[in-house]
C-alpha cells in the first residue's frame, strides 16, 4: 500500500470516479426535460399575483410531471382545460362563484365548490375590504350598516365604486339597496375615484389611504374577509402525492410577513414577480432529479462498484484498522482525526435554511452581543426572555436591533415588560430600540406611581415620554458606525417599533398591552393563540413607529388568569406564529404550557426556516410561579 498521501488521493477519485459514472449511467435512463409549462393567471391585487407566482415556481422547481399549467382566475374555472391543474384563490370569491346566493367561507363547502377540484390547503394570506366615504356623507355613520340604511335606492345620488379585485361583493351592496358602479379596471377605479368633486363610496383594501376617504367599520359583516386556499385538480389532489405534498409546503412556509418581504424586493428593487418567486422557491423548494430516486441509488451503486474494481485493479487498497486503547484508528493516517462540527439541535419548522457564514460585527460586547438570554420569577409571575441576531444580519456582520425588558414597579404589584423591534431602514436602528426599552420601563413605573390603574391611562400621554428620550437621544448622533445595517439609509430617521405590558404581579387580575407598529403581544390560553395587539402595523412592510406616530397606538385590556402566558414578540418571531396556525405554535402550545428551561426556550425561539431571517425577541409570561430549575 502506498503512502497516506497517496491512499487520500486515491480515496477522493474513487468517490469522484463513482459520482461520475453513477450519474452516467442514471442519465441514461432519467426523463430529464418534462417539458413543463407554467402560466399564471390572477385577477387579484399584485399581493395575489406575487403569491399565485410562487405556487407556480414551487411546482415547477419541485419537478412535479403532470401538472402543465396553474391557472388562478375564477372566470376560468369552469373552462379550465384537461391540463390546468392547480388553482389559487380567495375562498369567499369561490363560493359566491359557485353559489347564486352570496355565502360566507365554509371549509365543509370548499372542496365541492370547483367540479374537478379539490381543496388543498388554506393560506395566512388574508383580504378584507372597506367602504371608504366622502366626509361629506359620513356625518352621523360609522359602520356599513348605517350608511346603507341612509343612502339605500340610490338616495342623493350616491354611488359605491368597486373595482375588479372586490367584485364579490357587488350582491352584498346591491341586498343593502346601495347604489354600485363596477369598474372596467383598476385603472378605471383610480381614475373614477380622483375625479375632482368626487362625492361617494368606494370598495378598497382594508388599511389602504384613499385620499380624503374615511373608512366605515363592519361589525355586520357585511364585507367579510377573504382567505387565500389552493385548489388542486383531482388528477392531482388524488394521484399525485408529490405536487401535494409541495402545495402544503409552500403553504406552511407562506406567511403575511414572508409575502411582505418578497413584495416589498418587486417594488424597491424593480424586480419581476416570476424572479423572486423563483428566488424564494430555489431557496424553499428541493428541486427534482428528473428520475427516479431508485433509478438513481442503483446507478450510483452500479458505477461506484465499476469504480472501486478499476482502482484495485491499478494497485489501490483500502485503508486497514486497527485497535489503539480501545478505539479505532486508521493505520496509514495515525494523526487523530479533526472533531465533528456541532450538531444544530435547533427546531426545525419547514423547509430548512441554507447554511451561511456568521460574521461577528466590528465591535462585540455583552451589552450587544447576539444572544441575550434570562428566565426566573418575578413575584407571582415565571419569566423567559431572548433576543437572537437574525440570519441576514450575522451574514452582514451587523448588529442586532432588537431590545427588550422586564422589571417589577416600584411598589411590586406589577411585572413591567417591553419588546422593541429597530427599524432596518433608518440609522441607529439598534439604539433607538434600546433607549425606547429602557425609557419605557423607567417611564411606566413613574406612571404607576400616581396610583392610578393601567387600565385607565392615557397611553398617548405615557409613550409621549418614550419618543421624546428616543428623539433627543438619537438626533445628535452622527453617521452611523462600521457593522450596522443603518449605514446603507444614511438619511432615515431612528425609529423602532414598542410593546409593552403591565400585568399583576401577584394573583389573577386585569392586565393591559399598547403597542405602536407591529411587534405583536398574544395571548395564550388553552391552546389558542390571540393576538391582543401589534398586528398589522402596515402594509408592504411598513409599519408605526416612535418618534412619531402615537396616533396609531393600540390599548388592550384583557383578564389574566392563572395558567395564562403571555408573548411579546418582534416580527422575527411573530413571522413563524401566522395567528396561531402554523406548525410551530402547534408544537410551542403543548412545549410552553409550562416555563421550559433556557435551553430549549432559545433553541425553540431561534428556530430553523429559510426565509424568516430577522432578530428574533420573545418575552414570555406565565401567570403563576412555576419551577424555574433550569439546567
Amino acid at each position: 500500500m502506498g503512502p497516506p498521501g497517496r491512499v487520500r488521493t486515491s480515496a477522493v477519485s474513487a468517490l469522484v470516479a463513482a459520482l461520475v459514472i453513477g450519474f452516467a449511467v442514471a442519465g441514461c435512463g432519467g426523463s430529464g426535460e418534462s417539458g413543463r409549462q407554467i402560466v399564471v393567471n390572477t385577477r387579484g391585487g399584485e399581493r395575489e399575483q406575487l403569491v399565485a407566482e410562487i405556487y407556480a415556481a414551487a411546482l415547477d422547481r419541485a419537478g412535479v410531471d403532470g401538472v402543465a399549467k396553474k391557472v388562478a382566475e375564477i372566470a376560468d374555472y369552469a373552462k379550465q382545460p384537461d391540463d390546468a391543474r392547480v388553482a389559487v384563490d380567495y375562498d369567499l370569491d369561490v363560493l359566491v362563484a359557485a353559489s347564486p346566493v352570496p355565502s360566507t367561507p365554509d371549509d365543509q363547502r370548499l372542496p365541492t365548490a370547483l367540479p374537478g377540484h379539490t381543496l388543498v390547503s388554506k393560506t395566512a394570506i388574508q383580504s378584507r375590504a372597506v367602504l371608504a366615504v366622502s366626509p361629506s356623507l359620513q356625518q352621523d355613520i360609522r359602520t356599513i350598516a348605517e350608511f346603507a340604511q341612509k343612502y339605500q335606492n340610490n338616495a342623493a345620488g350616491v354611488t359605491v365604486l368597486v373595482p375588479p379585485e372586490f367584485g364579490v361583493f357587488n350582491r352584498a351592496l346591491t341586498d343593502r339597496g346601495l347604489a354600485v358602479s363596477d369598474q372596467a379596471d383598476q385603472a378605471a377605479f383610480d381614475a373614477a375615484l380622483t375625479q375632482p368633486g368626487f362625492t361617494g363610496g368606494a370598495i378598497v383594501p382594508a388599511g389602504s389611504k384613499q385620499g380624503n376617504l374615511v373608512s366605515l367599520e363592519d361589525p355586520d359583516n357585511i364585507l367579510p374577509s377573504r382567505t387565500l386556499s389552493v385548489f388542486a385538480g383531482d388528477q392531482v389532489a388524488k394521484g399525485d402525492p408529490e405536487a401535494e405534498r409541495v402545495l402544503q409546503e409552500v403553504t406552511d412556509a407562506l406567511t403575511p410577513q414572508v409575502v411582505d418581504r418578497l413584495l416589498t424586493e418587486v417594488k424597491n428593487n424593480g424586480k419581476k414577480p416570476a424572479d423572486v418567486a423563483r428566488d424564494w422557491a430555489g431557496d424553499n423548494v428541493p428541486t427534482s432529479s428528473g428520475f427516479p430516486l431508485a433509478q438513481m441509488i442503483l446507478a450510483l451503486l452500479l458505477g461506484g462498484a465499476a469504480a472501486f474494481t478499476a482502482l484495485y485493479l491499478f494497485g489501490w487498497r483500502p485503508p486497514t484498522t486497527a485497535v489503539r486503547g480501545g478505539r479505532r484508528s486508521d493505520v496509514a493516517t495515525p494523526d487523530a482525526p479533526r472533531s465533528a462540527a456541532p450538531q444544530d439541535t435547533r427546531v426545525v419548522v419547514g423547509p430548512e435554511p441554507r447554511r451561511i457564514a456568521v460574521h461577528l460585527p466590528w465591535s462585540t460586547t455583552s451589552a450587544d452581543a447576539g444572544l441575550a438570554l434570562d428566565g426566573g420569577l418575578v413575584k407571582g409571575t415565571t419569566v423567559r426572555a431572548a433576543t437572537v441576531r437574525g440570519r441576514t444580519h450575522s451574514f452582514r456582520g451587523e448588529t442586532r436591533q432588537d431590545a427588550y425588558g422586564v422589571r417589577l414597579s416600584s411598589d411590586e404589584r406589577w411585572v413591567i415588560a417591553v419588546v422593541a423591534d429597530g427599524l432596518g431602514s433608518a440609522r441607529h436602528a439598534e439604539i433607538a430600540s434600546t433607549v425606547a426599552v429602557r425609557a419605557a420601563l423607567d417611564g411606566i413605573d413613574s406612571a404607576l406611581r400616581s396610583g392610578e390603574r393601567p387600565q385607565s391611562w392615557d397611553w398617548k400621554s405615557v409613550l409621549a415620554y418614550v419618543s421624546d428620550t428616543v428623539r433627543r437621544t438619537t438626533e445628535s448622533l452622527g453617521s452611523p458606525r462600521p457593522g450596522t445595517n443603518t449605514e446603507r439609509a444614511p438619511s432615515a430617521r431612528p425609529g423602532t417599533t414598542l410593546t409593552v405590558a403591565v400585568l399583576p404581579s401577584e394573583g389573577e387580575g386585569q392586565a393591559v398591552c399598547a403597542a405602536v407598529g407591529d411587534s405583536p403581544a398574544i395571548l395564550v390560553t388553552g391552546g389558542q393563540w390571540q393576538a391582543l395587539t401589534g398586528e398589522g402595523g402596515g402594509g408592504d412592510n411598513v409599519t408605526a413607529a416612535i418618534p412619531g406616530d402615537l396616533a396609531d397606538i393600540q390599548v388592550q385590556v384583557f383578564s389574566w388568569r392563572a395558567g395564562d402566558l403571555l408573548v411579546l414578540s418582534s416580527d422575527g418571531f411573530a413571522a413563524g406564529v401566522a395567528g396561531g396556525r402554523t406548525p410551530l405554535t402547534q408544537r410551542l402550545s403543548q412545549t410552553w404550557r409550562t416555563p421550559p428551561s433556557l435551553v430549549d426556550f432559545v433553541q425553540e425561539v431561534d428556530f430553523r426556516l429559510s426565509t424568516f431571517d430577522d432578530d428574533r425577541t420573545v418575552v414570555a409570561i406565565w401567570a403563576g410561579r412555576h419551577d424555574t430549575a433550569v439546567p
